[in-house]
């Protein structure tokens, strides 16, 4: 008699082969979405965390406008107006999706990247003019998220307290 296997033996074999193939297969594939939506949540938070740093160190610094008595300007519903550490004309803006900056004599420039879909920002301001005992402060709320598919989105919100006194002069 010779020994040999069934057609029965064989497709079951086989198809605990495939159950078992198709699984690993799907596990890789998922590991491998997770892996992506991670990295576009790292590039995403690198990116905005860059773009606050920078706004809040130049809102830190801010300068009160002798002119005006006033620290910062609301411009718009997503922009903010001042005079920077070095008595020059500043601006942040939300324009085409993107977080921009304007100095004074200089063209609009992109702190974000154009990966990114900034969907809200808005800056609350305390303070800002000295007719009010407060010392200035701008709070700064960020929506922002890739421009993927399956997009990531990340919510951000900082205070910052101007660095000088605001004093009488």
């Amino acid at each position: 008699m010779k020994k040999g296997f069934t057609l029965i033996e064989l497709l079951v074999s086989m198809t605990i082969f495939v159950i078992v193939m198709v699984s690993i297969i799907e596990l890789f594939i998922s590991g491998i979405k997770t892996q992506k939506k991670s990295l576009a949540l790292q590039t995403l938070s690198d990116g905005t965390s860059y773009a606050v740093e920078y706004m809040s160190r130049a809102i830190r610094m801010a300068k009160k406008d002798l002119n005006t008595g006033c620290n910062f300007e609301n411009v718009g519903t997503n922009g903010i107006r001042f005079l920077n550490y070095e008595k020059e004309e500043q601006l942040f803006t939300l324009d085409n999706n993107q977080i921009k900056e304007k100095k004074d004599g200089h063209p609009l420039t992109a702190l974000t990247s154009d990966n990114f879909r900034v969907t809200k920002l808005s800056f609350g301001l305390s303070g800002r003019c000295q007719v009010d005992d407060l010392q200035p402060r701008v709070t700064i709320s960020i929506e922002i998220q890739t421009k993927e598919v399956d997009p990531q989105t990340l919510n951000i919100q900082t205070t910052i307290s101007q660095r000088d006194l605001d004093v009488q002069y």
